[in-house]
């Protein structure tokens, strides 16, 4: 089913388990997995290498500039007192270009690689769950009651 066929059904308003193939939903379904899975990835991670946890940004740009103060923060000759502004809100949600040492911007950067591989493991096993409905016996409902959540 092509993605135009998909939204005039549910422009229709029919339920998506009776318009929709099991093949078909389980497409639908993995598209909607993936997507919710980069949101989550995009929307933020948490980090205490400030000693306080803090949420920093994981959009794209925000990711290559955490990329590169990671590396900035490995190069050989660094001052005992090098430090790196970056975004970061508090638990209140107040958003500051916060210096941090090496080694913090290093925890940070960390922290981001294990939420991206976690959004990733849980993104795996719920295509692994829509997978295992067999096409034959399995329905429309079943798939679309696989929900990132």
């Amino acid at each position: 089913m092509s993605a135009n066929n998909f939204i005039a059904l549910q422009r229709a308003g029919l339920p998506l388990g009776m318009a929709l193939a099991v093949a078909d939903a389980k497409d639908v379904r993995i598209a909607a997995l993936r997507a919710a899975c980069a949101a989550a990835i995009g929307g933020g991670f948490p980090s205490a290498a400030l000693g306080a946890t803090h949420t920093y940004p994981m959009d794209a740009t925000s990711q290559t500039n955490l990329s590169g103060s990671v590396l900035a923060s490995l190069l050989p000759g660094l001052a005992a007192d090098w430090t790196t502004p970056f975004w970061c809100a508090d638990a209140a949600g107040n958003w500051a270009f916060a210096p941090h040492s090496a080694a913090q911007i290093q925890q940070a950067g960390t922290d981001a690689k294990a939420w991206v591989v976690s959004c990733q493991q849980k993104l795996a096993a719920l295509i692994a769950q829509v997978a295992a409905i067999d096409p034959n016996t399995g329905t429309a409902e079943a798939v679309e009651a696989v929900l990132w959540a």
